[in-house]
């Protein structure tokens, strides 16, 4: 049976921002970073450690568990203060810092542990000088990065945000120009079988990477490691044991995540050709609707033109209607104008009349005064 120990992580975890591993994902990522922490954490027992670019920090709490103690030093003061409160232990303590100018005193740990940091900045000699600096003699250097050469081989896509990654020989130059002893590990994260001999093996491992479907490869070491792993120091390394990082959620759940792939494919098919029914069924309508809405606006165009032609002979009617007033009226006038010439005239036949009716009267008069007065006058004297 062996040494069991919690797996720390984050209560609260930092946002995952597609860069720095935080307990908000999980998966290949979560095992690379763990591994690499856990294998620091066997060489770190009974010391002071400083962890560069401490991030959420798990690592850190990850080797508090068997140092003497842990700082560690992340850039974003946000991240520091999150990660106090997620790890608040006696023996570990979170600095905000540069890690290119440490906010420690020279000589003053006995292990740095840096992952995954020296290819997200320039001025990477700054950063190999200050781990020397606050280095004890004889402290250990434990750092890691991306083998440009496999992890930005021609067909990967560039990470962008590291500014400039190492080949295998930079990494090693690069430490050396503080370090008198380097050793290099290769870290590949893969899915296969381990066999192990329980005394060790003084030689390196006989590893098999399968090629496709029908071919192998043998080799010794460990080939296309995407990650290098450095133990440097000016004093003699430690013996650097083989390890290995077992996930059993991924390994042994193959099957079952196969089967779960299956169904839930299955399940994706059957609401495909649901959907494709419903767009189906959403087109024949689109269609009826599109027909009826052809049809009603031919309904409305020849409403409007009804409308149109309605409207021009309600027009022409008031027209004519009022052309009929305009005549009716001047007939009116006309006729107005008639009858009063007609009652003028037959006043003027009436004053005629009456005048000749007088003239007649006063004839009467003078015919009845000759009658009466003369004409027995002038019988007498012509009768004598």
């Amino acid at each position: 049976m062996g040494d069991l120990f919690d797996r720390e992580a984050a209560a609260v975890p930092e946002p995952f921002t597609g860069e720095r591993l935080t307990a908000a994902i999980g998966g290949q990522v979560q095992i690379e970073h763990y591994h690499r922490y856990l294998f620091a954490r066997a060489l770190c027992r009974n010391l002071d450690v400083l962890d560069v670019a401490s991030g959420e920090g798990y690592g850190a709490a990850q080797l508090a568990q068997l140092a003497r103690s842990v700082i560690g030093v992340e850039f974003n003061p946000a991240t520091v203060a999150s990660a106090r409160r997620n790890f608040d232990r006696p023996n570990l303590t979170y600095l905000q810092g540069d890690a290119r100018a440490l906010p420690l005193a020279d000589g003053c740990v006995d292990a740095v542990v840096s992952f995954e940091t020296i290819e997200h900045f320039d001025r990477q000699e700054d950063f190999v000088a200050e781990i020397r600096r606050v280095l004890r003699p004889g402290g250990l250097c434990i750092v890691s990065t991306p083998d440009r050469a496999i992890y930005s081989g021609p067909d990967a896509s560039p990470n962008p945000y590291h500014v400039k990654e190492l080949s295998q020989q930079e990494f090693l130059d690069l430490l050396r120009t503080q370090f008198p002893e380097v050793a290099l590990l290769r870290q590949r994260p893969l899915v296969g079988s381990a066999l192990l001999a329980d005394a060790g093996s003084p030689g390196p491992p006989l590893v098999f990477d399968r090629r496709g479907d029908s071919r192998f490869e043998a080799s010794t070491g460990l080939p296309l490691a995407p990650y290098l792993v450095a133990v440097a120091s000016d004093g003699v390394l430690p013996f650097l044991p083989a390890s290995l990082y077992i996930e059993r959620s991924d390994l042994d759940t193959v099957a079952i995540d196969l089967a779960h792939r299956t169904h839930t494919l299955a399940e994706s098919e059957a609401a495909l050709a649901e959907a494709r029914t419903t767009i189906a069924a959403l087109q024949s309508r689109e269609a009826m609707v599109s027909a009826a809405l052809s049809d009603a606006q031919a309904a409305l165009d020849e409403t409007q033109a009804a409308l149109a032609a309605s409207h021009a002979a309600a027009t022409a009617a008031e027209a004519a209607a009022n052309e009929a007033a305009k005549a009716a009226r001047a007939q009116s006038e006309a006729q107005a104008q008639a009858h009063a010439a007609f009652v003028a005239q037959a006043a003027r036949a009436a004053e005629a009349a009456q005048a000749v009716a007088q003239e007649m009267e006063v004839l009467r008069g003078s015919a009845r005064t000759f009658l009466r007065s003369y004409l027995p006058r002038l019988k007498r004297h012509l009768l004598g």
